[in-house]
């Protein structure tokens, strides 16, 4: 698992401990106490490891593919559960979730899910009462504060809903009481949570607009990790290119549809404008991340059903799934052999059991990953701190500034790159591809910028 994963994890060994953190550490923001919490209910049944993390994530974006298979049941009328079926296969053998179906990110994991449950009631034919559109607004406003990205998104579909419903001014009153209150509450929580992590990712930045093509195909690729896009199969790259046919295609039928029969096909423009807003925010993003439009694919195949059943022809919707679904299953084989740490859990583990043989306890690491990759997959036993006099647990760099003033010869830096290695230091270990060096000297923990102080 990555640095943020392992995070999330010692968030619900923490919380099985009785602390209970709503956001993600060293944050203000990132709602995190649903993933960390069923996190903790799977370790408490098969142990807290990354088995446990990922099934975990996993059942919460199980939960996000019913409501959606239900939202498309409703919007495939009348009521035809194997069109709906097909959309939701389309869904499930998506390359962009290949990998963060199962990922624990902060926040991502309960938007997701959320959204989906939301998108559903506002779709269905049930009654809309007043604690239904508070609940909406509470909803609404946990999305926000799990994962933002979401919203822009989803705003088109309550203007339908709300519209649709008459657009009363009670119905507002009740969405405006239940977000209101629930901001109210996580404005409280945010003055008790620790802002060590928070850097700017929206701002105006017109060069987003241009970016938009290769960072949706990397996003449709999935073959990346944070900024970093790697190499992925010619077979998934042309699943990438139909899907974005598919996305012109939806956006080219609404333009038609606003200038010809715009109020008949009223909720078609609206999940149309759902995709253009999810596409649209890219200009205001600072780096190329491909995970900031993971919501855009979902919203794409709720417009995609309602454009099929406007066409109303059962063939044209197999003609449309079924070649995505049996590429897709294709594509997710692919990354059977998807990496992006440096190292191996497996070696991982043998240079925890080699420090905790040593009884050496308390570690510098330079690099990010492996320091909190340390502490989790070592349930604590090693305790780890970066280069920096701020992290998002901070006793965990106070341990060990103390632990080294107090007997150096019971610390040691850990780095899986060469950096170790260029200082040329006396003593270095090799534990498969972890380099370590017990007892480092004060200068060398000053070269490789470990600020003591």
């Amino acid at each position: 698992m990555d640095e943020d994963e392992c995070v999330v994890g010692l968030m619900a060994k923490h919380l099985m401990e009785g602390h209970v953190a709503v956001f993600f550490y060293g944050q203000s923001y990132g709602f995190t106490l649903v993933e960390s919490g069923m996190i903790a209910l799977f370790s408490f049944f098969n142990g807290l490891n990354d088995h446990s993390v990922k099934l975990a994530m996993l059942t919460l974006w199980t939960i996000g593919i019913i409501f959606f298979y239900k939202t498309c049941k409703e919007i495939l009328l009348p009521n035809n559960k194997f069109a709906a079926w097909l959309m939701t296969l389309m869904f499930i053998f998506l390359p962009a979730w290949a990998v963060w179906s199962m990922k624990a990110r902060g926040g991502y994991l309960t938007a997701f899910p959320l959204s989906a449950i939301l998108l559903w009631y506002l779709l269905s034919d049930y009654k809309k009462s007043f604690w239904g559109y508070s609940l909406t607004g509470v909803l609404l406003a946990i999305i926000a504060y799990s994962q933002p990205l979401w919203l822009p998104g989803l705003l088109p579909f309550l203007f339908y809903c709300w519209y649709h419903e008459g657009h009363k001014l009670d119905s507002f009153k009740a969405f405006t009481v239940g977000n209101l209150s629930s901001i109210l509450i996580f404005t409280l929580l945010q003055r008790h949570a620790a802002n060590y992590w928070s850097p700017k990712v929206f701002d105006i930045h017109i060069p987003g607009l241009f970016d938009l093509p290769s960072l949706l195909f990397d996003h449709l690729n999935a073959y990346y990790y944070l900024t970093d896009v790697y190499a992925s199969p010619i077979i998934v790259k042309i699943y990438s290119v139909f899907f974005i046919i598919l996305i012109l295609t939806i956006l080219v039928f609404a333009v038609k549809y606003v200038f010809t029969d715009f109020m008949g096909n009223f909720l078609f423009i609206c999940a149309a404008t759902s995709v253009a807003f999810t596409l649209g925010y890219c200009i205001f993003l600072m780096d190329h991340a491909p995970r900031y439009l993971l919501p855009l694919t979902g919203f794409t195949l709720i417009a995609l059903a309602i454009l099929l059943n406007k066409l109303n022809k059962q063939q044209l919707i197999k003609r449309v799934t079924v070649p995505f679904i049996l590429l897709g299953i294709v594509c997710l084989y692919t990354f059977k052999n998807f990496v992006f740490n440096a190292t191996s859990e497996k070696e991982l583990m043998s240079c925890i059991t080699w420090l905790n043989k040593q009884h050496i306890k308390y570690v510098f690491a330079d690099d990010v990953p492996t320091q909190w990759q340390l502490i989790f997959y070592s349930k604590e036993s090693v305790i780890c701190r970066g280069d920096d006099l701020k992290d998002r647990i901070p006793k965990y760099i106070n341990a060990v500034n103390e632990a080294y003033q107090s007997d150096p010869g019971k610390t040691a830096v850990v780095d899986p790159t060469n950096d170790l290695l260029d200082m040329e230091p006396d003593n270095l270990l090799m534990v498969d591809k972890y380099y370590i060096l017990v007892h480092p000297d004060p200068e060398l923990l000053k070269g490789m910028e470990f600020h003591l102080q």
